[in-house]
């Protein structure tokens, strides 16, 4: 019976090990890196002829929304810097022409996608709730290593025939 115990602690320290070990790095979108300016983005951005549409503060954060950053699927992404320092970027995929299976079946694909590259995911968000007429839903999965962390939501809300609906990825530097 011992040697049977030790088979199986080594076997699954082997398959912890294989598993750390074949996990991709989590790398900053778009070839950024934490720290960089929001000059050094905005020059970057214009190359692709993306624009920045709003500009506001969250948390104690300055905000870059920018649209038109040539990628299937992307609608805008948010960069968040703290201190003129990147810190977030914040990525919003979907068609608008989509039903709720769509996007749950697009969610499902990213998220399984995620855990080829960095390992299995762990929920950090399943929940529905009610705010008078308005339903809504979170479901949400995080993936961490030593710089980044990187962090999957699909939020809808629903008023009768009406629903709004993001699915989003969250590139955090740690």
């Amino acid at each position: 019976m011992p040697c049977f115990r030790r088979f199986l602690s080594l076997l699954f320290a082997f398959v912890a090990f294989s598993t750390a070990w074949s996990a991709e790095e989590i790398k900053v979108p778009f070839n950024f890196q934490w720290g960089e300016s929001a000059q050094r983005l905005e020059e970057s951005l214009s190359k692709v002829q993306a624009r920045v549409v709003e500009r506001k503060t969250v948390q104690n954060r300055n905000v870059l929304v920018v649209e038109g950053i040539p990628q299937k699927l992307l609608q805008r992404v948010l960069f968040y810097f703290d201190s003129d320092s990147l810190n977030e970027i914040e990525l919003h995929y979907g068609d608008a022409s989509w039903d709720s299976v769509q996007y749950a079946q697009f969610f499902d694909q990213t998220r399984r996608n995620i855990d080829t590259r960095y390992g299995m995911g762990r929920v950090i968000a399943r929940q529905k709730t009610r705010e008078g007429e308005i339903l809504q839903t979170l479901i949400g999965y995080q993936w961490v290593q030593a710089t980044t962390s990187l962090q999957l939501f699909l939020y809808t809300a629903e008023k009768g025939s009406d629903c709004i609906r993001v699915l989003s990825l969250h590139y955090k530097g740690v």
